[in-house]
């Protein structure tokens, strides 16, 4: 138990500490929980220097009460994410956001297993170096297209969506993943005790959706006082926060929920004024707290670990995800402005690392937190240059592919975008069984991760079958929009079969399930045959679009030939006369394949150039 003047100490050391740092930190035009990580390294008991012969060994050595605070301040962070979770955000960009956050997630935590096997880790530390790697953090990114006066692009409206819908899977996997840990030696009637507590905690949630907060937020409405209203909704935050952790779900995960509960009622504004000061106090603990659970002297241990993460994590997200967006529609630019914004890593890398790092059973702490700090410090610095230039990085991915490449990816992404962008709303034939199809995709998915045997075997069978039925339905609704639509400022050929098209972009879907489901099958046996089918699905699209190139492209021995006797345009109008000029690349009137609503992160008559990425 420390005393009075410590205590006093403690606190007084930490906030001013904090106040500078937060100050530095924006003074070098980086997030203010870098900061706040630094100082807590250095003040932290962790360290240990030896300067002309005076060892300083940190300023505060018991760190059991600024656990207990910091464990307040990530309630009170958690509520306020909630807090900014709308359904309402979601509502125009639900489709391409789910399909991206999940996209992203996926790949990340692929890559993030990946690693922790390479690197040998056990499987608790395994899941949260997992989460470390692919949790994703646009809020730097957001700050630099505020910066940049490009906060009204319409890409921007999807990157809010995406981040909505990957927090609210972050807190999915963190719940499933604490429940695991918290019984540890299950067997199948523990996961399914795992499973009605989790599917307890939600229905109770429901009940406070649809009964409690209509009431509660009645109630806060007549609330006048202020001082009494911070009271009500700091123990609403607590309570639900406890009821969480009784149903064997981490406390955070209950103060997200009553967050996202109480975000689309007309109190929202009130708390979130009343309690900000209050938020940011306690998460400016949690933040130095994590810093003090960091050893200064293993940072050489995880250098080598940093030059591994940090190109794989550039390279999934700047290349691969920006490839992802362009296929499902988005133009160039949007597609490098969403993959660049994703590079980031902040506060949910952080929380997977604080938690990771707490739970019983984990021995690799001491690396997993100097690694969380180090990673989201360098990532924190790369992402703003990497927003800011999306434009040229664009420009370069256009000129390194190669000319096949281009072209099929632009027949693939109108078609897509076309079903999948909320261009307008006119709905083609499938949309909603191929949608339907995905779901019950997914879900066989997570069940073969944790089966095995002759279950394992049958989810195998089911999955094929669901794969083949994900075809054959976006095929339909391909072929469905290739027969409505026109390509003609794509160069496609004019007497091109629609059905190359569809099969074109079905098969791009089909290479993508198949890989996913081979390599769900096979992660329990080695993780090292996911690489092969990585590789073989890479080889598959480019022999696809290839084969794409081969069947749709307008060969200019294709264009009209000129009658003989009549002499070439030279490209001056012949004197003495009015001409008429009409653009040529308005082959197409805008409303043949896009509306007015079209964003400019999706597909534009005027942006035609850019849809074949500088053809």
């Amino acid at each position: 138990m420390i005393s009075e003047s410590e205590l006093m100490f403690q606190l007084g050391a930490i906030m001013l500490l904090a106040f500078i740092a937060a100050t530095l930190a924006g003074k070098m035009k980086q997030s203010v929980m870098i900061g706040y990580i630094i100082i807590g390294v250095l003040i932290g008991p962790r360290i240990s220097v030896d300067f002309l012969g005076v060892q300083y060994n940190g300023l505060i050595r018991d760190t059991s009460f600024v656990d207990m605070l910091s464990q307040v301040g990530l309630v009170m962070l958690m509520f306020f994410v909630g807090l900014e979770f709308s359904f309402s955000k979601l509502k125009r960009t639900r489709t391409p956001a789910i399909i991206l956050a999940v996209i992203d997630t996926s790949v990340g935590l692929f890559v993030g297993f990946m690693f922790a096997s390479l690197l040998g880790w056990p499987l608790i530390d395994s899941i949260f170096l997992a989460g470390v790697i692919a949790m994703s953090s646009t809020s730097i990114a957001m700050k630099v297209l505020f910066d940049l006066k490009r906060m009204s692009s319409p890409e921007v409206e999807f990157l809010i969506g995406l981040v909505v819908v990957e927090t609210f899977i972050a807190m999915i996997i963190l719940a499933v993943a604490s429940g695991m840990i918290v019984q540890p030696n299950v067997n199948i009637t523990g996961y399914g005790q795992l499973i009605l507590s989790i599917v307890a905690f939600y229905a109770f949630f429901v009940w406070i959706a649809m009964w409690a907060v209509p009431r509660v937020v009645e109630f806060f409405n007549k609330i006048d006082n202020d001082e009494l209203f911070i009271l009500f909704a700091l123990g609403i935050v607590f309570l639900t926060a406890g009821v969480a952790s009784v149903m064997n779900v981490p406390p955070i995960i209950g103060a997200f929920f009553v967050g996202m509960i109480l975000a689309e009622s007309k109190v929202t504004l009130r708390v979130q004024s009343k309690l900000d000061s209050f938020k940011d106090a306690f998460v400016a603990v949690f933040f130095t707290s994590f810093g003090m659970m960091i050893d200064p002297a293993m940072f050489k241990n995880v250098i080598w670990m940093l030059a591994l993460a940090v190109p794989i994590v550039l390279l999934y997200e700047a290349v691969v995800m920006s490839a992802v967006s362009y296929l499902l529609g988005f133009s160039a630019k949007a597609s490098t402005t969403i993959g660049t914004s994703m590079t980031g890593r902040g506060i949910e890398a952080i929380l997977f690392a604080s938690v990771g790092s707490r739970v019983s059973g984990a021995t690799m702490s001491a690396q997993l937190n100097p690694f969380a700090g180090a990673f989201c410090f360098i990532m924190s610095a790369i992402t703003p240059p990497l927003v800011k230039h999306s434009s040229r990085f664009a420009n370069l991915l256009s000129r390194v592919s190669p000319h096949h490449v281009k072209f099929s990816a632009s027949v693939v992404s109108r078609t897509l975008g076309k079903a999948i962008l909320p261009s307008q709303p006119e709905k083609f034939r499938g949309t909603r069984l191929t949608a339907i199809a995905l779901v019950t995709f997914v879900g066989i998915c997570c069940a073969l991760l944790v089966t095995g045997g002759l279950i394992h075997l049958s989810l195998l069978v089911a999955g094929i079958a669901i794969v083949v039925w994900i075809f054959l339905s976006v095929r339909a609704v391909a072929m469905s929009i290739a027969e409505s639509i026109s390509y003609s400022d794509l160069r496609v050929r004019a007497t091109c079969e629609r059905k190359h098209i569809a099969d074109l972009s079905a098969s791009v879907v089909l290479g993508a399930t198949t890989a996913v489901l081979l390599t769900v099958f096979t992660w329990s046996v080695t993780w090292q045959i996911s690489l092969m089918i990585a590789a073989g699905y890479v080889a598959f699209v480019l022999g696809l679009l290839r084969w794409g190139f081969s069947k749709v492209y307008g060969f200019e021995d294709e264009s009209p030939k000129r009658p003989s006797g009549i002499p070439a345009y030279d490209g001056r109008a012949p004197e003495h006369t009015v001409t008429s000029v009409t653009s040529a690349t308005s082959i197409v009137p805008a409303s043949s394949y896009s509306s007015p609503n079209v964003p400019a992160g999706g597909m534009r008559a005027d942006d035609s150039a850019d849809r074949i990425m500088n053809l």
